[in-house]
């Protein structure tokens, strides 16, 4: 029986008679005012979540959490990160149905609404048991903590071709320039607000020596805004590789069919984690069914169910042997010192503009 609810039958069973009365035992950290959170969803109309996730990356946790509350519908989009804010942002003043929820690796967005307040300062009781990052600011919490790895085409690239690491792709570059050249792929850090998080947080900790690196190959790598086009033109061969491609986009690729040509490897001088912020925009028109989904989500179960749509959880008490991976798990494969955390910085908001600039530049070979 999950240890998140027991007596989930009974509570089925009581909900479909239309009784308010509660079977649920919730974890003994949970208030017993949180029965009034339950109740008070009955009577909203479900959860709607903008995201950069898609359907794939859902399904467990969706799954898991329609057992638990079969009264909640939830419905999630899957759009660029950037999107998921200005979508929500142009929509939160007018009468249209927006988001209950927004998930996205746009980390300059979460430190700007963290500042600005725009999201529902909720307590949730398992902010407790998460790690310190799990909770960056008022209203921000962090889902998922997701390695960004090289990917490339393991039938147009021998083993002694596949990089390792960013500064031996500039090696393997100037070794054999015509076999990259306008052949590998990033994010866009000047166009793309998941990038922008990714690159920021990577050249904060390299400092000159990132940025000669990106300034070696920057005129042979095309930068794009999604990671499932990346890995979808490295499987076809229009690139070879990319860099810092995000591993949720790469992971279930490998398991699908044509996905046997495809190879990654956590980049041995700076693996990005991606810290995925979700929060609950103030106002939000179902507010109590959004707070049992982030709760949920949180959980050590839907942490755990997270991880099974191929995202990487971040509690200490996931079980290793039921995911992929999780941040435990690769700190102790690469090491603690070769993790490149993509946080919530404030100067993702100050420096963006010159950090964009500067990259622009760098891509260009200046």
């Amino acid at each position: 029986m999950s240890p998140y609810f027991k007596l989930l039958g009974a509570a089925a069973a009581l909900a479909l008679t239309g009784t308010s009365v509660f079977a649920q035992e919730f974890p003994d950290y949970y208030p017993e005012t949180y029965r009034d959170i339950v109740e008070a969803s009955r009577s909203e109309s479900g959860v709607m979540i903008y995201s950069n996730m898609a359907d794939n990356n859902w399904q467990p946790l969706l799954e898991g959490f329609r057992a638990k509350f079969p009264w909640i519908t939830v419905e999630t989009v899957d759009l660029g990160s950037g999107t998921v804010h200005s979508r929500w942002e142009a929509e939160k003043g007018s009468n249209a149905r927006t988001a209950d929820i927004l998930v996205s690796g746009a980390n300059d967005r979460w430190a700007s609404y963290g500042k600005e307040g725009l999201m529902e300062p909720y307590e949730s009781p398992e902010f407790a048991h998460l790690p310190e990052f799990g909770h960056p600011y008022p209203g921000v919490a962090v889902m998922s903590s997701d390695p960004l790895v090289i990917t490339y085409n393991a039938a147009l690239l021998s083993e002694e071709q596949r990089p390792t690491g960013f500064a031996s792709l500039v090696a393997a570059t100037q070794a054999d320039p015509g076999s990259f050249d306008g052949r590998i792929t990033t994010y866009d850090a000047a166009r793309n607000s998941f990038g922008l998080a990714a690159w920021w947080n990577y050249m904060n900790v390299k400092g000159e020596e990132g940025w000669a690196n990106l300034r070696a190959i920057g005129p042979m790598i095309r930068g794009e805004t999604s990671g499932g086009p990346m890995n979808e033109k490295i499987a076809t061969g229009e690139y070879v590789m990319g860099i810092a491609v995000s591993g949720i986009t790469i992971f279930p690729r490998l398991e699908q069919p044509g996905g046997e040509i495809l190879g990654f490897a956590f980049p041995d001088d700076g693996t990005i984690i991606m810290l995925r912020g979700m929060g609950i925009p103030a106002g939000a028109t179902n507010p109590n069914s959004a707070k049992l989904f982030l709760d949920y989500a949180l959980s050590a179960e839907g942490q755990t169910l997270v991880g099974k749509g191929g995202l990487v959880p971040y509690r200490e008490d996931v079980p290793e042997d039921q995911v992929r991976y999780t941040f435990q798990g690769i700190s102790d494969l690469i090491g603690a010192d070769n993790m490149v955390i993509a946080g919530f910085d404030e100067r993702l908001i100050t420096e963006a503009q010159a950090f964009a600039d500067k990259w622009t530049a760098a891509m260009g070979g200046q």
